[in-house]
């Protein structure tokens, strides 16, 4: 159990939600010091795959949350008047989907980073392209959480 009074208020806002709606992920929560006071929350799941660069992560730095793994991470925050339980939601669905395998981290050569679904990535390995990932680059990099479906392929264009 952590203490509150450790962290600094947008952590606590982000603790106390996965407390009441994600209490298993709080199993690998670590405290690190934070430019925004007291600390901020970092839970890293440590990836088998030994090609990733990064683990996966879902860290409350500089109050917004960000989820990362590999060359790829994303923020979601309560900036712009958005939901903090919808941004929490969205947030939590890209970090297990990373971690089920659902999505893949897409590198397209020079560091444009997103998040594919396998589908997605056959779309792009068949010569076509995304709307929303539409980088005409020579390779692209695809890295998972397991390391099992890692793959580089040529642009086929």
């Amino acid at each position: 159990m952590i203490n509150s009074n450790a962290l600094n208020d947008y952590s606590n806002k982000i603790y106390e939600y996965l407390k009441k709606n994600d209490s298993k992920l709080l199993e690998n929560i670590s405290l690190q010091p934070s430019d925004f006071g007291k600390n901020h929350i970092f839970i890293e799941l440590v990836t088998k795959n030994e090609n990733s660069v990064s683990n996966l992560f879902l860290s409350s730095e500089d109050n917004q949350l960000t989820v990362g793994f590999d060359n790829y991470h994303c923020h979601f925050d309560s900036f712009s008047e958005q939901d903090f339980e919808e941004e929490m939601k969205i947030a939590l669905d890209f970090f297990y989907k990373i971690l089920n395998e659902e999505l893949f981290v897409v590198c397209a050569g020079g560091g444009a980073t997103t998040l594919l679904t396998n589908e997605e990535i056959n779309i792009i390995e068949s010569g076509k392209k995304l709307e929303r990932f539409d980088y005409d680059c020579i390779t692209y990099y695809v890295t998972s959480w397991s390391g099992n479906y890692d793959r580089v392929f040529k642009n086929a264009n």
